[in-house]
């Protein structure tokens, strides 16, 4: 068991919700809230067109702390045995493979696929810490995603440096964390649980003034590489 396994989210409990650490902010945003997968989940923020406009003209950006995330510790051989290199993620059963050191990954998925998520990190060997409740998560999408990131954040996004599939730890928003290009317009970027307020609030500031703002997860097509899902 790992040592954070109490903190994973019951997917089947319909009476106990998990919440972002950005819930609040979303909504005084104007965010519709549903219950998704044992989280509760912003799935619009009330006007269609709208966001329709942040991912097709602008930029919008929208929370995805509910994604189940895994770091496996584990040895060199497992690893090249997966066909994995640091600096380029994978797709493999709609999740993200995504190789931070020749010796440790973070792997995150759809909460509904929590457990199978949890036996196939458990089939590599090693140490597993279950991250769900450690890490939040954002999509940046749209024409204007790189931009965006570039307010805040000093890691190359440029296509020719990062292209689709990159994954890069490094500082953002001047605090340790994780970003990959998920597609051509869309980035997702991870840091501490603690500091989702202030990813927030720091990502809609520099969203404003690029005439972008947030989405719902109804709106964020949940298209990967290869047309799986996450």
């Amino acid at each position: 068991m790992s040592t954070l396994a109490f903190l994973t989210t019951d997917a089947h409990s319909a009476d106990v919700l998990a919440r972002s650490p950005m819930e609040r902010l979303a909504r005084a945003a104007g965010a519709q809230l549903e219950a998704r997968d044992g989280w509760s989940i912003a799935v619009s923020f009330g006007s269609e067109a709208a966001e329709t406009e942040r991912l097709t003209k602008t930029v919008g950006f929208t929370d995805r702390s509910s994604l189940t995330k895994f770091e496996v510790s584990t040895t060199a051989e497992a690893v090249a045995k997966l066909e994995l290199r640091p600096g380029t993620a994978e797709v493999r059963d709609g999740a993200w493979w995504c190789p931070i050191t020749p010796e440790r990954l973070l792997v995150f998925g759809k909460p509904a696929g929590a457990a199978a998520l949890r036996s196939a990190v458990d089939s590599i060997g090693g140490r597993v810490v279950d991250l769900t409740a450690a890490l939040c998560a954002m999509t940046l999408a749209g024409p204007g995603c790189r931009e965006l990131l570039a307010r805040f954040c000093a890691i190359d996004v440029r296509p020719a440096v990062a292209p689709v599939r990159a994954f890069r730890p490094g500082s953002i928003a001047r605090t340790p964390g994780y970003l990959l290009v998920e597609d051509e317009q869309r980035l997702l970027i991870l840091v501490g649980w603690a500091l989702g307020h202030y990813l927030w609030e720091t990502v809609a500031d520099a969203a404003e003034h690029l005439g972008g703002g947030p989405v719902g997860a109804d709106a964020l097509v949940p298209t990967l590489p290869g047309g799986t899902h996450a």
